[in-house]
């Protein structure tokens, strides 16, 4: 211990003190270390500084640090890496090792390098960002980089702490919202252009013109304006109060409401109904109208009105029709089911009937079911009439001529109270149809006419020729041409507006429980439109109703080939294939085949159909349903029957063909049995397909 003190005997206090502080800051130092206090430590000496990383994995901290998705760098103030977290060193593609120490302006071009040493020293104190690029292993990468100083105390350097944000995939959205935003420019000025030209079409158009003065309360209008507000006289004291009025009660709130908003938003557009004046008559309009401003206050609203409503009544029409058009497709689902379900029932009470011994009363069950059937047939085919899918049996006929055959039975059928006159057209006109349906669809209407004047009237039956022109074709749905008209006027009670857009629909009706099915007028619609005609009603609570029956004319009328003798005979022989995909109507008809003599094979599709022909069996008649679900229905059967065995006839049966089949596929060799059959009717077919030479 002495020999110790004497080793700094010859020092001064000064000195001394100097030393023994500078022991306690190495101390501090170690403890600091020992600690993981620090990151660093810069080391001056002879040969410049040199820097020293610390590592601590226990600190919290440089977990988040090197999980986040930016780079993180300490600096010193000349721009020394001192650490730096693993997404820096992958965002310049090199090793974090080989990276302590170097200056992170090798990473930068030379001419961002001066904007980077200001980033550095200018502001100090506060943080600082700005944008460079990266030139790193994998290629440039545009960061933003954000730096905060790090003073430790007097006598430490100064470190800088940096956060490196990887800008790639902003600068990309940039790019892409760039380019959304100036397709949305081009856009925006190309929708402006379009509306300076209608508004200039609008200004040359049979349109009424109006302009508000929101500071006097007047209204300047155009002639064409007082005439679809109905006005004869123009009126000279007119203000929004008066235009208001002319708006139906249950509209007026609400145009009020939008010329108030217009102040503000400078833009009016409505659609809304109002009173005719001259005869009181409710007519849609549409007032479109732009506000003008005076030093930021609305003074004035100009625009133009014109009477839609003739649109809004197509609109209307189309709305009912696609509705018709859902109801139909849905009926005719039903109506096939039902035809088959019908076909079990009607093909089985044939086989009970032969295999039991039938008293009095075992008879008179049986015709109740054959009844029964026979009436749910005639539902069925209501049904179909009214999806459109009935088959039609169409020929060129002149309705006058028609008429004449059976006026007898319709005035039977409008009763004693009723006084029918029919009024025929000037010349006779052919229209293509199916005679027996058109009877039916005219003997429906004089029906349901009838029972529309329970006091007696008059129902006018007339005969006519209207042209109908691309407009008045498409709102009812047609094509534009020369149509023969059948109407029926009664004078009868007449029906309110929201039952007439009903009338059509299927089950809907007015009369009471158990006077009617609901399906007469259904049918007649379905009817005309598989013709390619339309049915329209007008009607009038008080006045009566009058329906117009459309039908495509025709030129003219054609030789009909007289018609066969039905082939006579129950049983028979060979083997008959049935291909039907309904388990139930496929054993019925096998049933009622074998009973009559026929040895059967059975398939539930096309494909086992044929591959049953294919495998080499025997086959004297393919006896197939026509619509069956998958690939192949029964007509591409037939098609590859024609193709692969010619020789084998083919017999078809459906409930309902007219629109799954193409026209002509029904011509030639190819016969059809409609279903609900009989096993006579069964009979009949299969014998007249199998004599027929093929």
């Amino acid at each position: 211990m002495t020999n110790r003190h004497s080793e700094f005997a010859g020092l001064d206090h000064a000195r001394l003190v100097e030393l023994e502080d500078r022991l306690r800051e190495a101390e501090e130092t170690l403890e600091a270390i020992r600690n993981g206090d620090v990151d660093a430590v810069v080391v001056g000496g002879p040969s410049g500084q040199r820097v020293y990383t610390l590592e601590n994995a226990d600190r919290p901290y440089r977990v988040l640090i090197e999980q986040m998705q930016e780079g993180a760098v300490t600096l010193s103030c000349e721009g020394t890496l001192l650490y730096c977290n693993q997404r820096f060193a992958a965002l310049v593609g090199a090793d974090r090792e080989t990276l302590m120490g170097e200056s992170i302006e090798r990473f930068l071009s030379s001419n961002e390098i001066p904007a980077f040493r200001r980033l550095l020293t200018d502001g100090r104190g506060t943080g600082r960002s700005a944008e460079f690029t990266l030139l790193g292993a994998n290629g440039p990468v545009p960061v933003n980089v954000s730096i905060a100083d790090l003073r430790v105390d007097e006598q430490t350097p100064n470190v800088l702490c940096g956060v490196v944000t990887d800008l790639t995939h902003s600068r990309e959205r940039s790019h892409e919202l760039a380019a959304a935003n100036r397709r949305l420019a081009s856009e925006i000025d190309e929708r402006r252009r379009v509306e300076d030209s209608l508004q200039l079409a609008l200004d040359a158009a049979d349109m009424g013109h109006w302009d508000l003065d929101l500071v006097t309360d007047t209204v300047r209008r155009s002639t064409r304006y007082d005439q679809i507000f109905g006005y004869a006289d123009t009126v000279k004291a007119w203000g929004l109060p008066m235009m208001l009025s002319q708006f139906v009660l249950e509209d007026r709130e609400a145009v009020r409401e939008e010329f108030l908003r217009a102040e503000s938003s400078g833009l009016v557009e409505i659609e809304k109904r109002i009173h005719r004046l001259r005869d009181g008559a409710t007519r849609w309009v549409q007032i479109r109208g732009r506000t003008f401003y005076l030093d930021g206050r609305a003074i004035r609203i100009s625009g133009v009105v014109c009477d839609v409503t003739e649109r809004r009544q197509v609109e209307e029409q189309l709305r009912q029709s696609q509705k018709m058009e859902a109801i139909g497709q849905l009926t005719g689902g039903i109506a096939h089911d039902f035809n088959n379900l019908l076909m079990v029932i009607g093909g089985s009470l044939d086989l009970i009937e032969q295999r039991i011994e039938k008293d009095g009363r075992t008879a008179r069950y049986l015709a109740a079911a054959r009844h029964g059937v026979a009436r749910g047939a005639t539902l069925n085919q209501q049904l179909l009439a009214f999806s459109r899918r009935q088959d039609l049996h169409t020929e060129a006929i002149c309705v006058d001529d028609l008429l004449s055959t059976f006026a007898n039975l319709l005035e039977r059928a409008a009763g004693e109270a009723v006084t029918m006159r029919f009024e025929k057209a000037p010349e006779p006109w052919y229209c293509r149809t199916d005679p027996h349906q058109l009877e039916t669809a005219i003997l429906n209407l004089v029906i349901n006419a009838r029972d529309a004047m329970p006091q007696g009237g008059t129902l006018t039956l007339k005969t006519a020729i209207r042209t109908l022109d691309s407009r008045a074709a498409s709102a009812n749905g047609a094509s534009p041409g020369d149509y023969v008209v059948v109407s029926l006027a009664d004078t009868g009670v007449g029906m309110r507006a929201e039952v007439v857009d009903r009338v059509f629909e299927p089950f809907f009706t007015t009369k009471e429980i158990g006077k009617g099915t609901g399906l007469g007028l259904s049918q007649v619609y379905g009817f005309a439109r598989q013709c390619g005609g339309f049915v329209a009603i007008e009607s009038h609570p008080g006045v009566g109703t009058t329906v117009r029956l459309h039908l495509p004319r025709a030129a003219g009328p054609e030789a009909v080939d007289a018609a066969a003798a039905p082939v006579v005979g129950v049983k028979g022989k060979g083997v008959v294939l049935v291909v039907e995909d309904d388990s139930d109507v496929r054993a019925v008809a096998s049933s009622l085949l074998e009973n009559l003599g026929y040895s059967v094979l059975e398939a539930k599709s096309g494909r086992d159909a044929l591959k049953l022909i294919d495998d080499g069996e025997r086959v004297d008649l393919v006896f197939t349903d026509v619509i069956m679900p998958g690939e192949m229905n029964g007509i591409d059967l037939v098609r590859e029957m024609k193709v692969r065995h010619a020789g084998i006839p083919v017999l078809l049966t459906s409930g309902y063909t007219a629109q799954r089949m193409a026209v002509g596929e029904l011509t030639g060799d190819l016969h059809l049995l409609r279903k609900p059959y009989a096993q006579v009717d069964l009979s009949l077919a299969v014998q007249t397909v199998m004599n027929s030479p093929t």
